[in-house]
């Protein structure tokens, strides 16, 4: 199995974590830009709500994670297969649902 290296946000409700570049995904999910045509700044909508569950990111919360094969061609995983490679660290975004 290969592994790649990429950024990812994580669904605060749910712990899901989705590939940035992959939106949307087939689950339902998708990282829409705060500002159109800006990627500085998203709102994920995560669909294990309903409504989607919203949760607000911008690119310097992003972490890396080691994501295995499968999950990069779905662009998204649970924690138990996309691994953070770095400590966990407090993020400033807010959530709402």
């Amino acid at each position: 199995m290969g592994f790649r290296v990429r950024h990812c946000v994580e669904c605060p409700r749910c712990r899901t974590r989705y590939l940035v570049g992959f939106s949307p995904y087939e689950n339902g999910s998708y990282l829409a830009p705060i500002t159109a045509g800006c990627w500085d700044e998203w709102i994920l909508h995560c669909s294990c709500g309903t409504p989607s569950y919203a949760s607000r990111w911008n690119w310097s919360e992003l972490k890396m994670y080691v994501v295995p094969s499968e999950a990069h061609h779905r662009g998204y995983g649970p924690e138990r297969e996309i691994m953070c490679i770095r400590g966990n660290s407090q993020r400033s975004g807010s959530a709402s649902g």
